[in-house]
Protein backbone atom coordinates (compact mmCIF):
# COMPACT_ATOMS: atom_id res chain seq x y z
CA UNK A 1 0.00 0.00 0.00
CA UNK A 2 1.54 3.06 -1.06
CA UNK A 3 0.17 7.05 -0.57
CA UNK A 4 2.34 9.38 -3.18
CA UNK A 5 1.82 13.31 -3.19
CA UNK A 6 0.63 14.51 -6.19
CA UNK A 7 3.10 16.55 -8.67
CA UNK A 8 2.29 20.45 -8.81
CA UNK A 9 1.52 20.31 -12.24
CA UNK A 10 -1.50 18.14 -11.74
CA UNK A 11 -3.25 19.87 -8.54
CA UNK A 12 -1.30 23.77 -9.32
CA UNK A 13 0.32 23.93 -6.30
CA UNK A 14 3.41 22.76 -4.35
CA UNK A 15 2.92 19.29 -2.64
CA UNK A 16 6.31 16.73 -2.86
CA UNK A 17 7.94 16.68 0.52
CA UNK A 18 11.32 17.99 0.88
CA UNK A 19 13.73 18.62 3.04
CA UNK A 20 12.60 22.20 3.48
CA UNK A 21 9.66 21.17 4.49
CA UNK A 22 10.23 22.05 8.30
CA UNK A 23 10.97 25.63 7.12
CA UNK A 24 7.74 26.00 5.38
CA UNK A 25 5.53 24.44 8.35
CA UNK A 26 4.48 27.32 10.33
CA UNK A 27 3.24 25.31 13.33
CA UNK A 28 6.78 23.19 13.50
CA UNK A 29 8.60 26.46 12.77
CA UNK A 30 6.96 28.89 15.43
CA UNK A 31 6.91 26.69 18.04
CA UNK A 32 10.61 25.84 17.71
CA UNK A 33 11.15 29.55 17.63
CA UNK A 34 8.97 30.43 20.32
CA UNK A 35 10.81 28.33 22.69
CA UNK A 36 14.25 26.35 22.04
CA UNK A 37 16.06 25.84 25.38
CA UNK A 38 13.00 24.29 26.78
CA UNK A 39 12.27 20.75 26.75
CA UNK A 40 9.75 20.72 23.72
CA UNK A 41 12.08 23.04 22.15
CA UNK A 42 14.97 21.10 21.92
CA UNK A 43 13.03 18.28 21.26
CA UNK A 44 11.39 19.83 18.33
CA UNK A 45 14.69 20.72 16.99
CA UNK A 46 16.25 17.69 17.27
CA UNK A 47 13.29 16.27 15.21
CA UNK A 48 13.39 18.38 12.67
CA UNK A 49 16.93 17.38 11.94
CA UNK A 50 16.49 14.07 11.76
CA UNK A 51 12.94 14.16 9.69
CA UNK A 52 15.54 16.63 7.03
CA UNK A 53 17.93 13.76 7.07
CA UNK A 54 15.81 10.86 6.97
CA UNK A 55 14.40 12.85 3.56
CA UNK A 56 17.60 13.36 2.06
CA UNK A 57 18.18 9.69 2.18
CA UNK A 58 15.50 7.41 1.64
CA UNK A 59 16.20 4.34 -0.31
CA UNK A 60 14.56 4.28 -4.07
CA UNK A 61 10.67 3.55 -4.55
CA UNK A 62 10.55 0.26 -5.15
CA UNK A 63 8.14 0.82 -8.57
CA UNK A 64 6.46 4.30 -9.42
CA UNK A 65 3.54 4.72 -8.98
CA UNK A 66 0.44 3.76 -11.51
CA UNK A 67 -0.60 5.82 -14.65
CA UNK A 68 -4.58 6.45 -12.80
CA UNK A 69 -4.95 6.35 -8.47
CA UNK A 70 -7.32 3.64 -6.61
CA UNK A 71 -8.53 6.68 -4.53
CA UNK A 72 -7.55 10.50 -5.09
CA UNK A 73 -7.62 12.12 -1.56
CA UNK A 74 -7.09 15.83 -2.24
CA UNK A 75 -3.97 16.55 -2.99
CA UNK A 76 -2.77 13.08 -2.65
CA UNK A 77 -2.76 10.28 -4.87
CA UNK A 78 -3.18 6.54 -3.11
CA UNK A 79 -2.59 2.91 -4.82
CA UNK A 80 -2.70 -0.21 -3.01
CA UNK A 81 0.29 -2.36 -4.03
CA UNK A 82 1.08 -5.42 -1.65
CA UNK A 83 5.20 -4.71 -2.70
CA UNK A 84 7.27 -4.88 0.05
CA UNK A 85 9.54 -1.68 1.29
CA UNK A 86 12.63 -1.18 0.17
CA UNK A 87 15.11 -1.66 3.31
CA UNK A 88 15.95 1.14 5.28
CA UNK A 89 19.50 2.52 5.46
CA UNK A 90 21.60 1.82 8.66
CA UNK A 91 22.04 5.70 8.68
CA UNK A 92 18.34 6.47 8.92
CA UNK A 93 17.68 3.57 11.45
CA UNK A 94 20.75 4.89 13.38
CA UNK A 95 19.55 8.95 13.42
CA UNK A 96 16.04 7.76 14.89
CA UNK A 97 17.99 5.90 17.50
CA UNK A 98 19.69 8.92 18.11
CA UNK A 99 16.17 10.65 18.56
CA UNK A 100 14.74 8.37 20.52
CA UNK A 101 17.53 8.51 23.43
CA UNK A 102 17.34 12.03 23.50
CA UNK A 103 12.95 12.39 23.53
CA UNK A 104 13.60 9.71 26.58
CA UNK A 105 16.04 12.20 28.31
CA UNK A 106 13.73 15.31 27.67
CA UNK A 107 11.29 13.26 29.09
CA UNK A 108 12.28 12.18 32.17
CA UNK A 109 12.74 16.39 32.76
CA UNK A 110 9.28 17.68 31.33
CA UNK A 111 7.14 14.57 32.44
CA UNK A 112 3.57 16.61 31.85
CA UNK A 113 4.89 17.91 28.40
CA UNK A 114 2.31 16.52 25.98
CA UNK A 115 4.21 16.70 23.08
CA UNK A 116 7.19 15.05 24.20
CA UNK A 117 5.00 11.86 25.43
CA UNK A 118 3.79 11.75 21.99
CA UNK A 119 6.28 12.07 19.96
CA UNK A 120 8.58 9.44 22.10
CA UNK A 121 6.13 7.06 21.31
CA UNK A 122 5.75 7.61 18.37
CA UNK A 123 9.31 6.80 17.29
CA UNK A 124 9.34 4.41 19.31
CA UNK A 125 6.76 2.49 17.85
CA UNK A 126 8.44 2.75 14.45
CA UNK A 127 11.19 1.04 15.74
CA UNK A 128 9.09 -1.59 16.18
CA UNK A 129 10.10 -1.18 20.25
CA UNK A 130 6.41 -1.65 21.20
CA UNK A 131 7.83 -3.22 24.83
CA UNK A 132 9.31 0.44 24.83
CA UNK A 133 6.22 2.70 23.60
CA UNK A 134 4.40 1.18 26.31
CA UNK A 135 6.29 1.88 29.37
CA UNK A 136 6.60 5.30 27.76
CA UNK A 137 3.11 6.07 28.10
CA UNK A 138 2.73 4.90 31.17
CA UNK A 139 5.23 7.38 32.43
CA UNK A 140 3.35 9.77 30.98
CA UNK A 141 2.39 12.48 33.86
CA UNK A 142 -0.74 14.61 31.45
CA UNK A 143 -4.15 14.87 33.13
CA UNK A 144 -7.45 13.87 31.34
CA UNK A 145 -6.93 11.18 28.43
CA UNK A 146 -4.03 11.75 26.76
CA UNK A 147 -1.66 9.38 28.15
CA UNK A 148 -4.45 6.81 28.24
CA UNK A 149 -4.88 6.95 23.83
CA UNK A 150 -1.16 6.30 23.74
CA UNK A 151 -1.08 3.57 26.35
CA UNK A 152 -4.08 2.38 24.23
CA UNK A 153 -2.16 2.83 20.87
CA UNK A 154 0.99 1.05 22.18
CA UNK A 155 -0.74 -2.18 23.97
CA UNK A 156 -2.58 -2.43 20.07
CA UNK A 157 0.78 -2.33 18.44
CA UNK A 158 1.50 -5.24 21.45
CA UNK A 159 -1.15 -7.24 19.67
CA UNK A 160 -2.85 -7.39 23.51
CA UNK A 161 -6.47 -5.46 21.51
CA UNK A 162 -8.59 -6.66 25.03
CA UNK A 163 -6.64 -4.38 27.25
CA UNK A 164 -6.37 -2.00 24.63
CA UNK A 165 -10.17 -1.83 23.92
CA UNK A 166 -11.28 -1.47 27.67
CA UNK A 167 -7.99 1.38 27.89
CA UNK A 168 -9.39 3.53 24.86
CA UNK A 169 -13.31 3.06 26.07
CA UNK A 170 -11.86 4.42 29.90
CA UNK A 171 -10.17 7.83 27.51
CA UNK A 172 -13.21 8.16 25.61
CA UNK A 173 -15.40 8.77 28.31
CA UNK A 174 -13.41 11.54 29.29
CA UNK A 175 -13.45 12.87 26.52
CA UNK A 176 -15.83 16.05 25.94
CA UNK A 177 -19.16 15.20 23.74
CA UNK A 178 -17.53 16.75 20.59
CA UNK A 179 -14.55 14.15 20.96
CA UNK A 180 -16.11 11.68 21.90
CA UNK A 181 -18.59 11.81 18.53
CA UNK A 182 -15.50 12.13 16.58
CA UNK A 183 -13.84 9.04 17.83
CA UNK A 184 -16.54 6.87 18.17
CA UNK A 185 -17.55 7.99 14.28
CA UNK A 186 -17.33 5.13 11.27
CA UNK A 187 -18.55 7.57 9.01
CA UNK A 188 -14.91 7.55 6.96
CA UNK A 189 -15.03 3.78 6.50
CA UNK A 190 -18.65 2.87 5.62
CA UNK A 191 -19.67 2.86 1.85
CA UNK A 192 -22.09 6.05 0.58
CA UNK A 193 -24.89 3.87 1.59
CA UNK A 194 -24.59 2.98 4.71
CA UNK A 195 -23.23 6.78 5.23
CA UNK A 196 -26.81 7.89 4.97
CA UNK A 197 -28.18 5.18 7.09
CA UNK A 198 -25.32 6.32 10.00
CA UNK A 199 -26.27 9.73 9.65
CA UNK A 200 -29.97 9.74 10.33
CA UNK A 201 -29.14 9.49 14.19
CA UNK A 202 -27.38 11.94 16.15
CA UNK A 203 -24.40 10.87 18.00
CA UNK A 204 -25.01 9.76 21.73
CA UNK A 205 -28.58 8.12 20.58
CA UNK A 206 -28.68 4.57 21.44
CA UNK A 207 -29.69 3.08 18.25
CA UNK A 208 -26.41 4.99 16.40
CA UNK A 209 -24.07 3.30 19.50
CA UNK A 210 -25.63 -0.09 18.79
CA UNK A 211 -25.05 -0.10 15.09
CA UNK A 212 -21.66 1.03 15.57
CA UNK A 213 -21.30 -1.62 18.08
CA UNK A 214 -22.86 -4.37 15.53
CA UNK A 215 -20.02 -2.75 12.67
CA UNK A 216 -17.05 -3.53 15.02
CA UNK A 217 -18.68 -6.79 15.83
CA UNK A 218 -18.52 -7.87 12.25
CA UNK A 219 -15.50 -6.06 11.08
CA UNK A 220 -13.38 -8.37 13.09
CA UNK A 221 -11.08 -10.39 10.84
CA UNK A 222 -10.97 -13.26 13.24
CA UNK A 223 -14.25 -13.48 15.46
CA UNK A 224 -12.96 -16.02 17.72
CA UNK A 225 -10.21 -13.72 19.16
CA UNK A 226 -10.20 -12.01 22.45
CA UNK A 227 -10.79 -8.33 22.18
CA UNK A 228 -11.63 -6.27 18.85
CA UNK A 229 -8.75 -5.55 17.31
CA UNK A 230 -10.23 -3.69 14.19
CA UNK A 231 -11.78 -1.04 16.49
CA UNK A 232 -8.66 -0.50 18.61
CA UNK A 233 -6.63 0.01 14.78
CA UNK A 234 -9.23 2.71 14.33
CA UNK A 235 -8.24 4.42 17.62
CA UNK A 236 -4.89 3.67 16.97
CA UNK A 237 -5.29 5.68 13.80
CA UNK A 238 -6.87 8.89 15.32
CA UNK A 239 -4.28 8.65 18.19
CA UNK A 240 -1.14 8.46 15.15
CA UNK A 241 -3.58 11.44 13.66
CA UNK A 242 -3.53 13.06 17.10
CA UNK A 243 0.35 12.76 17.44
CA UNK A 244 1.11 13.67 13.81
CA UNK A 245 -1.05 17.12 13.78
CA UNK A 246 1.90 18.96 15.38
CA UNK A 247 5.16 17.56 14.31
CA UNK A 248 6.37 17.90 11.03
CA UNK A 249 5.10 15.50 7.99
CA UNK A 250 7.52 13.53 5.23
CA UNK A 251 4.99 15.64 2.58
CA UNK A 252 5.33 19.39 2.35
CA UNK A 253 2.65 21.74 4.30
CA UNK A 254 2.87 19.45 7.39
CA UNK A 255 0.21 17.24 8.37
CA UNK A 256 -3.17 18.34 7.07
CA UNK A 257 -7.04 17.02 6.69
CA UNK A 258 -5.88 15.30 3.52
CA UNK A 259 -3.62 13.30 4.90
CA UNK A 260 -5.53 12.96 8.49
CA UNK A 261 -8.40 11.35 6.15
CA UNK A 262 -5.53 9.13 4.59
CA UNK A 263 -4.52 7.96 8.07
CA UNK A 264 -8.04 7.25 9.20
CA UNK A 265 -8.56 5.23 5.80
CA UNK A 266 -5.95 3.17 5.50
CA UNK A 267 -3.43 3.44 8.82
CA UNK A 268 -0.56 5.56 8.70
CA UNK A 269 3.14 4.84 6.53
CA UNK A 270 4.97 2.32 8.20
CA UNK A 271 8.09 3.04 5.32
CA UNK A 272 8.88 6.09 3.10
CA UNK A 273 11.11 5.60 -0.13
CA UNK A 274 11.96 8.46 -2.31
CA UNK A 275 10.98 8.63 -6.49
CA UNK A 276 13.79 11.50 -6.90
CA UNK A 277 13.44 15.01 -7.38
CA UNK A 278 10.55 17.13 -9.29
CA UNK A 279 12.54 18.54 -12.07
CA UNK A 280 10.54 21.62 -11.99
CA UNK A 281 9.84 22.46 -8.20
CA UNK A 282 13.27 20.32 -7.45
CA UNK A 283 11.21 18.80 -4.49
CA UNK A 284 11.98 15.56 -3.43
CA UNK A 285 9.02 13.04 -4.30
CA UNK A 286 8.17 10.84 -1.48
CA UNK A 287 5.95 7.29 -1.08
CA UNK A 288 4.33 6.59 2.06
CA UNK A 289 4.22 2.87 2.35
CA UNK A 290 0.83 0.99 4.75
CA UNK A 291 1.19 -2.41 6.09
CA UNK A 292 0.57 -5.14 3.40
CA UNK A 293 -1.35 -6.84 3.20
CA UNK A 294 -3.80 -5.27 3.68
CA UNK A 295 -7.96 -6.10 3.26
CA UNK A 296 -11.18 -4.48 3.03
CA UNK A 297 -11.59 -2.58 6.62
CA UNK A 298 -15.58 -2.39 6.99
CA UNK A 299 -17.97 -5.45 5.49
CA UNK A 300 -20.58 -3.47 3.12
CA UNK A 301 -23.76 -1.82 3.78
CA UNK A 302 -25.78 -4.86 2.36
CA UNK A 303 -23.67 -7.40 4.38
CA UNK A 304 -23.99 -5.36 7.45
CA UNK A 305 -28.09 -4.86 7.44
CA UNK A 306 -28.34 -8.68 7.34
CA UNK A 307 -25.33 -10.47 7.68
CA UNK A 308 -26.99 -14.14 8.06
CA UNK A 309 -28.45 -13.39 3.77
CA UNK A 310 -24.27 -12.75 3.26
CA UNK A 311 -22.61 -15.16 1.37
CA UNK A 312 -18.74 -15.98 1.03
CA UNK A 313 -18.19 -13.82 -1.99
CA UNK A 314 -19.83 -10.21 -0.08
CA UNK A 315 -16.75 -11.62 2.26
CA UNK A 316 -13.94 -10.79 -0.67
CA UNK A 317 -11.03 -9.33 0.71
CA UNK A 318 -10.61 -6.86 -1.79
CA UNK A 319 -14.27 -6.67 -2.52
CA UNK A 320 -14.80 -2.99 -3.94
CA UNK A 321 -15.58 -0.44 -3.32
CA UNK A 322 -12.54 -0.23 -0.92
CA UNK A 323 -13.46 2.46 1.33
CA UNK A 324 -10.79 1.66 4.04
CA UNK A 325 -8.09 -1.28 4.91
CA UNK A 326 -6.50 -2.83 7.81
CA UNK A 327 -3.60 -5.07 7.45
CA UNK A 328 -4.13 -7.19 10.23
CA UNK A 329 -0.28 -8.40 11.71
CA UNK A 330 -1.60 -11.65 12.56
CA UNK A 331 -2.96 -12.48 8.99
CA UNK A 332 -0.23 -11.71 6.57
CA UNK A 333 -1.51 -14.79 4.90
CA UNK A 334 -5.39 -15.36 4.80
CA UNK A 335 -7.29 -17.82 2.69
CA UNK A 336 -10.25 -19.64 2.28
CA UNK A 337 -10.28 -22.76 4.36
CA UNK A 338 -11.35 -26.31 3.40
CA UNK A 339 -13.95 -27.06 5.25
CA UNK A 340 -17.85 -28.88 5.19
CA UNK A 341 -21.07 -27.95 7.84
CA UNK A 342 -24.42 -28.72 8.30
CA UNK A 343 -27.18 -27.34 10.83
CA UNK A 344 -29.49 -29.44 12.70
CA UNK A 345 -32.68 -28.49 14.82
CA UNK A 346 -32.78 -28.84 18.79
CA UNK A 347 -36.02 -27.90 19.82
CA UNK A 348 -35.60 -23.85 19.49
CA UNK A 349 -31.95 -23.97 19.11
CA UNK A 350 -29.72 -25.04 16.22
CA UNK A 351 -26.68 -27.27 16.54
CA UNK A 352 -24.00 -26.83 13.97
CA UNK A 353 -21.12 -28.87 12.68
CA UNK A 354 -17.98 -27.46 11.23
CA UNK A 355 -15.28 -30.04 10.02
CA UNK A 356 -11.77 -28.46 8.42
CA UNK A 357 -9.12 -29.33 7.29
CA UNK A 358 -6.51 -27.30 7.00
CA UNK A 359 -3.61 -29.27 5.45
CA UNK A 360 -4.21 -27.67 1.99
CA UNK A 361 -2.59 -24.39 2.97
CA UNK A 362 0.97 -24.58 3.19
CA UNK A 363 1.43 -21.95 5.63
CA UNK A 364 -1.09 -23.82 8.21
CA UNK A 365 1.12 -27.31 7.83
CA UNK A 366 3.39 -28.21 10.89
CA UNK A 367 2.90 -25.26 13.12
CA UNK A 368 0.70 -24.95 15.99
CA UNK A 369 -2.80 -24.54 15.25
CA UNK A 370 -6.07 -22.51 16.96
CA UNK A 371 -9.39 -23.18 15.61
CA UNK A 372 -12.76 -21.68 16.10
CA UNK A 373 -16.51 -21.48 15.15
CA UNK A 374 -18.13 -18.84 15.86
CA UNK A 375 -22.19 -18.33 15.05
CA UNK A 376 -23.58 -14.87 15.69
CA UNK A 377 -27.45 -13.41 15.04
CA UNK A 378 -27.95 -10.08 13.30
CA UNK A 379 -30.18 -8.65 15.85
CA UNK A 380 -27.15 -8.66 18.36
CA UNK A 381 -23.40 -8.02 18.19
CA UNK A 382 -22.36 -10.90 19.95
CA UNK A 383 -21.49 -14.24 19.09
CA UNK A 384 -21.76 -18.72 20.11
CA UNK A 385 -18.49 -20.27 19.69
CA UNK A 386 -16.21 -23.06 20.06
CA UNK A 387 -12.64 -22.18 20.69
CA UNK A 388 -9.77 -25.17 20.91
CA UNK A 389 -5.98 -24.22 20.99
CA UNK A 390 -3.46 -26.95 19.93
CA UNK A 391 -5.89 -27.77 17.38
CA UNK A 392 -5.45 -30.64 15.28
CA UNK A 393 -4.79 -30.04 11.18
CA UNK A 394 -7.91 -31.92 10.35
CA UNK A 395 -10.88 -31.61 12.99
CA UNK A 396 -14.52 -30.81 14.10
CA UNK A 397 -16.47 -28.00 15.67
CA UNK A 398 -19.97 -28.09 17.35
CA UNK A 399 -21.64 -25.23 18.44
CA UNK A 400 -25.33 -24.34 19.80
CA UNK A 401 -26.94 -21.06 18.84
CA UNK A 402 -30.39 -19.87 18.62
CA UNK A 403 -32.96 -21.31 15.69
CA UNK A 404 -32.34 -19.06 12.69
CA UNK A 405 -30.52 -17.65 10.36
CA UNK A 406 -27.28 -16.84 11.64
CA UNK A 407 -23.85 -15.57 10.32
CA UNK A 408 -20.99 -18.58 10.51
CA UNK A 409 -17.53 -17.66 10.71
CA UNK A 410 -14.80 -20.72 10.91
CA UNK A 411 -11.56 -19.72 11.41
CA UNK A 412 -7.59 -21.67 11.54
CA UNK A 413 -4.96 -20.03 12.60
CA UNK A 414 -1.08 -20.37 12.78
CA UNK A 415 0.04 -17.44 15.12
CA UNK A 416 3.62 -17.93 14.63
CA UNK A 417 3.45 -17.97 10.41
CA UNK A 418 0.99 -15.18 11.08
CA UNK A 419 -1.58 -17.21 8.51
CA UNK A 420 -5.52 -17.61 8.80
CA UNK A 421 -7.69 -19.86 6.81
CA UNK A 422 -11.33 -18.63 7.24
CA UNK A 423 -14.56 -19.31 6.15
CA UNK A 424 -17.42 -16.97 6.56
CA UNK A 425 -21.02 -16.50 5.07
CA UNK A 426 -24.50 -16.47 6.12
CA UNK A 427 -26.13 -20.13 6.95
CA UNK A 428 -30.57 -20.57 7.14
CA UNK A 429 -32.45 -22.68 8.83
CA UNK A 430 -33.63 -25.65 6.52
CA UNK A 431 -37.36 -25.08 5.86
CA UNK A 432 -39.99 -26.05 3.18
CA UNK A 433 -43.07 -23.69 2.58
CA UNK A 434 -46.16 -25.43 3.12
CA UNK A 435 -45.34 -28.78 4.16
CA UNK A 436 -45.21 -30.66 7.74
CA UNK A 437 -42.41 -32.59 6.89
CA UNK A 438 -39.21 -30.84 5.98
CA UNK A 439 -35.41 -32.03 5.93
CA UNK A 440 -31.89 -30.96 7.69
CA UNK A 441 -28.81 -30.24 5.48
CA UNK A 442 -26.74 -33.20 4.36
CA UNK A 443 -23.79 -34.31 7.01
CA UNK A 444 -21.34 -36.08 5.06
CA UNK A 445 -19.23 -38.95 7.03
CA UNK A 446 -17.08 -41.28 7.01
CA UNK A 447 -17.97 -44.95 7.61
CA UNK A 448 -16.72 -46.31 10.49
CA UNK A 449 -18.66 -49.90 10.92
CA UNK A 450 -22.29 -48.77 12.66
CA UNK A 451 -24.78 -45.80 11.36
CA UNK A 452 -25.27 -42.84 14.02
CA UNK A 453 -28.24 -42.46 15.16
CA UNK A 454 -27.94 -38.91 15.92
CA UNK A 455 -26.12 -35.82 14.35
CA UNK A 456 -24.06 -35.69 17.39
CA UNK A 457 -22.87 -38.95 17.27
CA UNK A 458 -21.86 -38.51 13.00
CA UNK A 459 -20.17 -35.11 13.95
CA UNK A 460 -17.25 -36.99 15.07
CA UNK A 461 -16.87 -38.95 11.57
CA UNK A 462 -17.74 -35.66 9.39
CA UNK A 463 -15.84 -35.29 6.47
CA UNK A 464 -13.73 -32.06 6.89
CA UNK A 465 -13.52 -30.80 3.42
CA UNK A 466 -16.35 -31.32 0.41
CA UNK A 467 -13.36 -33.00 -1.68
CA UNK A 468 -13.06 -36.62 -1.60
CA UNK A 469 -11.72 -39.39 -3.29
CA UNK A 470 -13.55 -41.73 -5.42
CA UNK A 471 -12.67 -44.92 -3.58
CA UNK A 472 -13.56 -43.64 -0.36
CA UNK A 473 -17.22 -44.49 0.95
CA UNK A 474 -19.70 -41.88 1.34
CA UNK A 475 -21.98 -41.67 4.31
CA UNK A 476 -24.51 -39.38 3.76
CA UNK A 477 -26.51 -38.59 7.47
CA UNK A 478 -29.72 -36.12 7.51
CA UNK A 479 -32.83 -35.35 10.12
CA UNK A 480 -36.43 -35.16 9.12
CA UNK A 481 -38.31 -32.93 11.19
CA UNK A 482 -42.37 -32.82 11.59
CA UNK A 483 -42.47 -36.94 10.98
CA UNK A 484 -45.69 -38.85 12.69
CA UNK A 485 -44.54 -39.74 16.43
CA UNK A 486 -46.78 -42.79 15.91
CA UNK A 487 -44.61 -43.84 12.43
CA UNK A 488 -45.18 -43.62 9.08
CA UNK A 489 -44.09 -44.58 5.63
CA UNK A 490 -41.44 -42.32 4.01
CA UNK A 491 -40.04 -43.11 0.43
CA UNK A 492 -36.17 -42.40 0.82
CA UNK A 493 -34.38 -41.66 -2.66
CA UNK A 494 -30.54 -40.46 -2.45
CA UNK A 495 -29.22 -39.75 -5.96
CA UNK A 496 -25.25 -37.99 -6.92
CA UNK A 497 -26.10 -36.09 -10.22
CA UNK A 498 -23.05 -34.53 -12.23
CA UNK A 499 -23.23 -30.93 -11.95
CA UNK A 500 -24.14 -29.15 -14.85
CA UNK A 501 -23.06 -26.16 -16.60
CA UNK A 502 -24.98 -24.24 -18.51
CA UNK A 503 -24.41 -20.51 -20.38
CA UNK A 504 -22.16 -20.12 -17.33
CA UNK A 505 -23.84 -20.66 -14.86
CA UNK A 506 -24.10 -24.14 -12.59
CA UNK A 507 -27.34 -25.28 -12.69
CA UNK A 508 -28.25 -27.31 -9.85
CA UNK A 509 -32.86 -26.88 -10.54
CA UNK A 510 -34.86 -30.28 -9.40
CA UNK A 511 -35.64 -30.53 -13.00
CA UNK A 512 -32.05 -30.03 -14.10
CA UNK A 513 -31.35 -33.63 -11.57
CA UNK A 514 -34.06 -35.49 -12.21
CA UNK A 515 -33.15 -35.25 -15.82
CA UNK A 516 -29.80 -35.99 -14.84
CA UNK A 517 -30.91 -38.99 -12.68
CA UNK A 518 -30.79 -41.60 -15.54
CA UNK A 519 -27.13 -40.85 -16.51
CA UNK A 520 -26.05 -41.28 -13.00
CA UNK A 521 -24.46 -44.32 -11.48
CA UNK A 522 -25.01 -43.90 -8.01
CA UNK A 523 -28.40 -44.07 -6.81
CA UNK A 524 -30.12 -45.23 -3.58
CA UNK A 525 -34.30 -45.55 -2.52
CA UNK A 526 -35.50 -47.82 0.19
CA UNK A 527 -39.03 -47.72 1.70
CA UNK A 528 -38.61 -46.25 5.60
CA UNK A 529 -40.62 -45.70 8.71
CA UNK A 530 -40.48 -42.83 10.51
CA UNK A 531 -38.95 -42.59 14.03
CA UNK A 532 -41.59 -43.14 17.03
CA UNK A 533 -42.00 -41.39 20.03
CA UNK A 534 -40.67 -38.13 18.33
CA UNK A 535 -41.46 -35.75 15.50
CA UNK A 536 -37.68 -36.04 14.50
CA UNK A 537 -36.41 -38.70 12.62
CA UNK A 538 -32.65 -39.41 12.17
CA UNK A 539 -31.20 -41.47 9.14
CA UNK A 540 -27.95 -42.84 7.49
CA UNK A 541 -26.70 -44.20 4.15
CA UNK A 542 -23.43 -44.97 2.65
CA UNK A 543 -23.06 -44.61 -0.84
CA UNK A 544 -20.31 -46.74 -3.25
CA UNK A 545 -19.23 -43.48 -5.51
CA UNK A 546 -16.35 -45.57 -7.18
CA UNK A 547 -17.65 -45.42 -10.33
CA UNK A 548 -17.51 -41.19 -10.01
CA UNK A 549 -14.91 -39.83 -12.19
CA UNK A 550 -13.26 -36.53 -11.56
CA UNK A 551 -15.72 -33.53 -11.24
CA UNK A 552 -17.99 -31.60 -9.43
CA UNK A 553 -21.51 -33.34 -8.25
CA UNK A 554 -24.43 -32.57 -6.16
CA UNK A 555 -25.74 -35.17 -3.76
CA UNK A 556 -29.41 -34.80 -3.48
CA UNK A 557 -31.46 -36.41 -1.04
CA UNK A 558 -35.68 -36.61 -1.82
CA UNK A 559 -38.14 -37.97 1.22
CA UNK A 560 -41.78 -38.43 0.02
CA UNK A 561 -44.49 -38.62 3.15
CA UNK A 562 -48.23 -38.83 2.41
CA UNK A 563 -50.30 -35.87 2.27
CA UNK A 564 -47.38 -33.54 0.93
CA UNK A 565 -45.17 -32.71 -2.48
CA UNK A 566 -41.69 -34.30 -2.23
CA UNK A 567 -38.94 -32.72 0.18
CA UNK A 568 -35.51 -32.35 -0.84
CA UNK A 569 -31.95 -31.43 0.75
CA UNK A 570 -28.92 -31.37 -1.52
CA UNK A 571 -25.04 -31.20 -1.18
CA UNK A 572 -22.70 -30.43 -3.46
CA UNK A 573 -19.11 -32.26 -3.52
CA UNK A 574 -16.03 -32.90 -5.68
CA UNK A 575 -14.44 -35.85 -6.60
CA UNK A 576 -10.76 -35.40 -7.05
CA UNK A 577 -9.85 -38.76 -8.17
CA UNK A 578 -9.11 -42.19 -7.20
Amino acid sequence: MRRLVLPACLLGILAHSAAAQIIRDPATASSVGADSLSPTGTGRRAQAEFERYRRLHLPSAPHSRPGNCDEQVGRFCYWYAETQPPREPAGITQARERLTTQLDTLSKVAVDDRWLSGQRVRYLAESERFGDALKAARECRIGGWWCEILTGFSLHMLGEYAAAESVYDGAINKMLGRDQCEWRSIELLVDEDTRQQYRRTPCGDPKRTAFEQEVWFLARTLYGMKGNDSRTEYFARLTMSAILKDAPSQHQFGYDDDERELTLRFGWPRAWASEGTDRTTGQVMVVGMEAVPAYRYLPPGFVINNPPLSDSTNWRLQLPPVIGRYAPPYARTLKALEHQKAMFKRGDSAFVVLAYDSRTMKELVGTPLNAALVLAASDKPRGWSAERTNAPAEGVLTVKAPWGPLLMSAEVTAPEHHAVARARYGVQPPYAIGTRVYLSDLLFYKPHGTFPATAEAAAPHAHPTERLRADEKLGVFWEAYGTDPSGEQMQVSLTVVQEVEESGFLRRKAQALKLARQATPVSVSVNDISARGTSTSARALELDISTLKKGSYIVQLEVTVAGQYVVRADHRIEIIGP
